[in-house]
């Protein structure tokens, strides 16, 4: 050993063995722990009859190991400084430290809820539609995290989710009683078990995915019970034939701004929130096709999602069609008011496309939300004597139902509507537009629009009647 050199055996590395005796040493010496270490690093010691295993002092061993990593293919080496041990326990814990070089045990830190849930719904907005992130973050902030978000993962059990129910069971939710504008009376209500079930859901997502990435050793989900629902006998969101005729004509008389949009919902099926989004440019008036290539979320625009899917294509066929010159036809007078009140002199021409692109604009030229059919729907029902809950949202179920009444078939039906769930089906079934258009040529058969179809009231350029007059 080097002159000048203090035992190595009383060194050691600070961040891995003996942190406050190399202090001491280096208190004593030099007091600089890193030149203390790196002269025992060129004073390994004597190679002893075991690989990679120097004696250092008769109690102090220097071991190494060098290994590839299996995970990476990469060579890796390790070392360490072993006190008070014999030569053979050296070499166990130098063989030891050879497998944990070869293939090292991922480290898995030990997290609370709260802090899992961060990152899982940071990584699951990146998958997910912006409607069921919002789902997602709501029912964690409000309702799992504020009683389950302090346990560690791995010590939550199925008890403490089956408490967290109870509890949200017994306790309910606070709400001003109608009618009591003056006394302002509040009363106690109940979560309905649909709710639990939605912020349950949530809770078993992460938890499942916490399972693999935590390495939990159970499912804290499991045997978790929900309370008893109300059994559902409430009438369905649906009009049958007759009752969609009467509204839909009351939708023209009485709303007629909003009737070639309800008449899109009606004879399509599609979702709300890829009806208002379309365009002028998405119809394709010499294929007779509108392209549904867009979807809108509380005013935010963005492609069709793989959860809420829409047919690419979606068949326009004549009846449709007028209406929708019609709409057109009435936005372009409207249009024109606007400009003649400012004092524009020159006027587009007839055949001009329209400024806004929106296919069903706003009053203000914007994108539509639901509610603003809100009273639009209630004076219509009134008109067509339709007493029961009805809303934006049942005019696809109802399609659904006019789709089945006119014998469509099955994969027909799913591709009209996007609720294709048997995946090998659609995999290996392709419905071609022949099919959609008879499909949606059966629902008009059903339910036939008013007569002269359109706002105006007057049959469109183009139609039979212009080509009779000539």
């Amino acid at each position: 050993m080097a002159a000048g050199i203090a035992n190595p055996s009383s060194i050691a590395k600070p961040d891995r063995i003996g942190a406050a005796s190399g202090a001491r040493y280096a208190r004593r010496t030099l007091g600089r722990p890193e030149t203390d270490w790196n002269l025992i690093m060129r004073n390994r010691g004597t190679a002893t009859r075991y690989p990679g295993v120097y004696l250092v002092d008769e109690s102090t061993y220097w071991v190494r190991a060098k290994a590839t990593d299996l995970r990476t293919g990469k060579k890796k080496e390790v070392e360490k400084l072993l006190e008070g041990v014999s030569l053979q326990e050296a070499a166990k814990q130098r063989a030891a430290l050879f497998e944990v070089a070869k293939n090292p045990a991922p480290s898995m830190k030990r997290m609370r809820v709260r802090e899992y849930a961060k990152e899982w719904l940071e990584s699951k907005k990146l998958r997910i539609d912006a409607s069921t992130a919002k789902t997602y973050e709501a029912a964690l902030e409000k309702r799992i995290l504020p009683t389950l978000g302090d346990y560690y993962f791995d010590a939550l059990t199925s008890s403490d989710v089956q408490k967290w129910i109870d509890a949200m069971t017994r306790r309910g939710w606070w709400s001003e009683e109608k009618g009591s504008k003056t006394a302002k009376k509040k009363v106690r209500r109940t979560y309905t078990r649909k709710a639990m079930e939605v912020w349950f859901r949530v809770l078993r997502t992460m938890s499942r995915d916490a399972m693999v990435a935590l390495d939990l050793p159970r499912d804290p989900t499991l045997r978790v019970s929900l309370p008893e629902g109300e059994l559902d006998r409430s009438e369905p969101n649906a009009l049958s034939p007759d009752e969609l005729m009467a509204f839909l004509a009351a939708m023209k008389a009485k709303c007629p701004q909003h009737y070639a949009l309800v008449a899109m919902l009606a004879y399509t099926g599609l979702r709300f929130c890829h009806a208002s989004p379309l365009r002028w440019s998405d119809w394709d008036q010499k294929a007779a096709v509108i392209r549904v290539v867009r979807k809108n979320f509380r005013g935010n625009v963005g492609p069709v999602s793989r959860k809420k899917q829409a047919p690419k294509e979606y068949p326009v066929e004549p009846e449709l069609r007028d209406i929708l010159l019609a709409h057109q036809a009435m936005l372009k007078d409207e249009e024109k008011k606007q400009l003649e009140e400012k004092g524009v002199d020159v006027l587009p021409h007839p055949s001009a496309p329209l400024t806004n692109p929106l296919m069903f604009p706003s009053k203000v030229g914007t994108l539509r939300t639901a509610n603003t059919l809100d009273a639009a729907f209630a004076t219509c029902k009134k008109v067509a004597g339709i007493e029961r809950r009805f809303t934006v949202h049942g005019l696809r179920y109802t399609f659904t139902d006019l789709v089945r009444r006119a014998n469509v078939d099955a994969v027909v039906r799913r591709a009209l509507t996007g609720h294709v769930t048997e995946e090998m089906q659609r995999h290996y079934s392709t419905v071609g537009l022949d099919e959609k258009r008879a499909a949606i040529a059966g629902v008009f058969r059903l339910v036939p629009p008013a007569p002269n179809a359109g706002g105006s009231g007057e049959a469109p350029a183009g139609t039979k009647t212009e080509k009779a007059a000539l």
